[in-house]
């Protein structure tokens, strides 16, 4: 018997094409043993023969002959039928009312390349990945009933249990058993070692065409040995979590549904006669369960499964933050419970850093917000932010920049309220403030150096402070934050930090006058005026009167700008601050030049700028010589002007200050224009465009658009005129500046009028007049003018427009 096993060994060998050297180095049983073995002089172990049965990649059948051969067991009776080949069947029911993903399908099958696949090696796609309950393994159950006719040697399914409460991830070897099984392999002739499985494993597949659905995977270590050795095997991967070290993988990360595709799902789980007439309300639903699939599931299932419900009855059950999540369970299926899951999978530092994220009170976030919260040096929060990320915990909609999915948050606010205690809380939360008020006074130091002691100075936070490369650097992060920085100085009031509330606008204030809706400016000043009449602080408080002011000058309420102004200037006056009377006194002449008080103007422009020569304060002086300079045109005392246009400038240039240059070129060229040298005007706006685009400063893009206007349409080129004016009213609506909005329908009613609309010009003329007229400033003469020539005109349309 010992013979027979020894010939059938030999066979087996030579029908591999293989010496007894190489099946020696693929099995493991040395050369020497597998010599004596095949001459019948030793009885084989059974271990050596499975290592053996596996290097030499034998089917079930080959395997137990063998085994029976070593145990000295009669062979087979010949005669009997042949063992069929096992075809595994094992994929799960494809959900019935599966929805969207039609990108995603297409992605799949396409990389499932041809009938029977023909790809040169073995295609893993690793990242079916994404948070939980977003129906990942729902796609991958859809695509491969798709593919069944592409695989017909089977259709294999194992749930590796990475994230399954109440169960610890399923490890290789079982899964390689169950596999093995599922192909026809005895579990008699299952070797005991992993390493020895996953070698009869790929023996078992090879030359296969078997589609293979590796679920709920916890992490590329799990998965490698599963991976078959075919090229002909398409194996689908689903994960929580992004399977980075997964050699070979091909990443389908898979998001929330699309709106649109949302509503489809939710009504075809409901029916649509259940959601006729309801689309807002069913808008709502969706956008509650954050276009989740398994949420969406479940606020369906529990409407079809309430009757005498409607659409409305569901949206108020859900519509409570704090009932929300207890509202998307139900029975064996829990939004909250699948979170949990994925939460508990998180080292400690990264279920802390996932609750304290939660305290971010913005839309998204950048790694130094997340050190603050934390208390963590930059290199330590970048890996917990790409951990939480790789867990789908956090999405990464731009490069670096961090936020939840809404259901998550709602999460995470849970955690952080039940696992850290209200002083921790409130320490994170300080923290926060003060990263972001040294930052953004750090940003605007280099934007706006001469005013630095104009701003609160905050100490440097703990940790490791932003250091910016430059004006560029400083600006793009304003740029970026700019969102985050004003829901937080809200958010101060609301936490009971004034502080923070009152030096936040005060530090942005520059930045934010040219970049921010005046009406949004308005609310964020009140606040800040509250909060520094809270803390008794004067300087604070006369800091945010004048600022308060110049939104009101802004949208163009020059009388109570003026009461602003004047209360800001009584305080300075009471506490002896110069500076800050010469800064106010500056800001009172450009209300009073806009209001054609022009002497007057003239008067507290030259006051505030004796102050400032005399402290000295080249801040104020900047101010002054800026403002100076238009004043005096529109007296008509142009050589005066000249001087103090031509001081501004230089002032600006010395100083590097890109923003006081463009303003100045803009004033030097409406200089030049009154002259009737259009030429220079226009090369001056052209200049001062130039920089303010460089600068993103939509406000001055508005304003240099508006001048080049008047330029080309002076040098009688309209068609030219009339692209500025409308890239200029694109730009300006959002700031609600009033005054320049009128000046811009001032130019296109003179512009169409020139070009022979007269319709139109008639339009923006009334426009002109009535913004001029409710502003109660000279330019409305000017617009009423020009209006009443056009309502004389050829066209007229009686009852059009009428001013008392």
């Amino acid at each position: 018997m010992l013979g027979d096993f020894g010939t059938l060994l030999r066979q087996y060998r030579l029908s591999a094409g293989w010496t007894q050297e190489e099946l020696a180095e693929q099995s493991g049983v040395s050369t020497h043993a597998i010599s004596v073995l095949e001459s019948g002089r030793r009885r084989p172990r059974l271990s050596s023969v499975a290592r053996l049965a596996t290097a030499l990649g034998l089917d079930s059948a080959g395997r137990d002959q063998l085994l029976a051969a070593a145990r000295g067991e009669p062979e087979p009776r010949t005669g009997l039928a042949p063992v069929e080949h096992v075809v595994p069947c094992l994929l799960p029911y494809a959900v019935p009312d599966f929805t969207g993903r039609r990108g995603e399908v297409e992605r799949l099958l396409a990389l499932a390349g041809g009938p029977g696949g023909s790809q040169a090696r073995p295609l893993v796609i690793s990242a079916i990945d994404g948070m939980a309950g977003v129906g990942k393994t729902a796609l991958a159950v859809h695509t491969g009933h798709s593919l069944t006719g592409r695989y017909p040697d089977g259709q294999l399914f194992v749930d590796l249990h990475g994230f399954t409460p109440g169960r610890r991830p399923l490890e290789p070897g079982a899964a390689l058993e169950s596999l093995l099984c599922a192909v026809g392999v005895s579990r008699t002739a299952l070797p005991s070692r992993t390493e020895e499985r996953a070698q009869l494993w790929r023996s078992q597949a090879a030359g296969r065409r078997y589609l293979i659905v590796l679920d709920n995977a916890v992490d590329a270590e799990q998965v490698r040995p599963l991976i078959p050795g075919s090229p002909r095997c398409l194996t689908l991967v689903t994960s929580r979590r992004r399977m980075l070290t997964l050699d070979g993988a091909v990443s389908v990360p898979l998001d929330v549904l699309s709106h649109d595709e949302a509503v489809e799902l939710f009504a075809r789980i409901v029916g649509p006669d259940r959601i006729a007439g309801h689309a807002s309300t069913v808008d709502e639903i969706v956008a509650l369960c954050g276009r989740l699939p398994l949420a969406l599931r479940i606020a369906g299932a529990r409407l079809a499964h309430h009757p005498t419900w409607t659409p409305v009855q569901l949206l108020e059950r859900i519509r409570r933050p704090q009932k929300l999540l207890t509202e998307l369970s139900d029975r064996d299926q829990s939004v909250a419970a699948a979170f949990v899951d994925s939460y508990h999978a998180l080292a400690p530092a990264q279920r802390r850093a996932f609750r304290l994220a939660a305290l971010h009170p913005g839309e998204d976030f950048a790694p130094p917000a997340l050190a603050a919260l934390v208390d963590a040096p930059p290199a330590e929060t970048e890996e917990l932010l790409e951990s939480l990320h790789d867990h789908h915990l956090l999405i990464e909609h731009t490069a670096f920049r961090y936020t939840f999915h809404d259901l998550l948050r709602t999460f995470a606010d849970e955690l952080l309220t039940r696992e850290e205690p209200e002083h921790v809380r409130r320490a994170a939360l300080i923290r926060l403030f003060d990263h972001y008020r040294h930052t953004a006074a750090s940003a605007m130091d280099q934007l706006a150096p001469l005013e630095r002691h104009h701003r609160p100075q905050p100490p440097a936070p703990g940790g490791t402070p932003v250091v910016f490369d430059g004006q560029v650097d400083a600006a793009n992060w304003l740029a970026r934050e700019q969102a985050n920085l004003l829901v937080l100085a809200h958010h101060a009031t609301d936490a009971g930090l004034p502080r923070y509330a009152a030096d936040l606008p005060a530090i942005l204030w520059r930045h934010l006058k040219r970049h921010m809706p005046a009406q949004d400016a308005q609310v964020l000043g009140a606040r800040a005026l509250r909060a520094t009449r809270q803390l008794g602080d004067p300087a604070g408080e006369a800091a945010a009167l004048r600022h308060l002011g110049l939104v009101q000058y802004q949208l163009g309420d020059f009388p109570q700008a003026l009461d602003l102004l004047r209360q800001a200037l009584a305080i300075q006056r009471g506490t002896g601050n110069r500076a800050g009377e010469a800064h106010v006194l500056a800001n009172l002449g450009l209300t009073l030049t806009r209001m054609g008080h022009l002497e007057e103007a003239l008067d507290h422009l030259r006051r505030a700028l004796r102050l400032s020569l005399d402290i000295p304060e080249p801040a104020v002086e900047s101010i002054a010589l800026i403002n100076l300079g238009p004043t005096l045109t529109r007296l008509g005392r142009l050589p005066e002007a000249l001087e103090y246009h031509r001081a501004a400038l230089k002032f600006y240039r010395r100083s590097g200050n890109r923003l006081g240059q463009a303003i100045v070129l803009n004033q030097f060229g409406e200089y030049q224009q009154r002259l009737r040298h259009h030429p220079e005007a226009l090369d001056l706006y052209q200049e001062a465009l130039d920089l303010h685009r460089d600068l993103g400063d939509t406000f001055g893009q508005a304003e240099s658009h508006t001048l080049l206007g008047d330029a080309l349409l002076a040098m009688d080129a309209p068609a030219s005129a009339l692209r500025h004016y409308r890239a200029a009213i694109d730009f300006l609506p959002h700031t609600g500046e009033r005054y320049n909005l009128g000046r811009i329908h001032l130019g296109l009613a003179r512009t169409h009028q020139r070009l022979g609309d007269l319709d139109t010009a008639r339009e923006h003329a009334e426009q002109a007049v009535e913004i001029h007229t409710s502003l109660n400033i000279p330019e409305a003469d000017e617009a009423r003018a020009l209006l009443d020539s056009l309502m004389e005109g050829p066209g007229r349309r009686p009852g059009a427009f009428g001013v008392s």
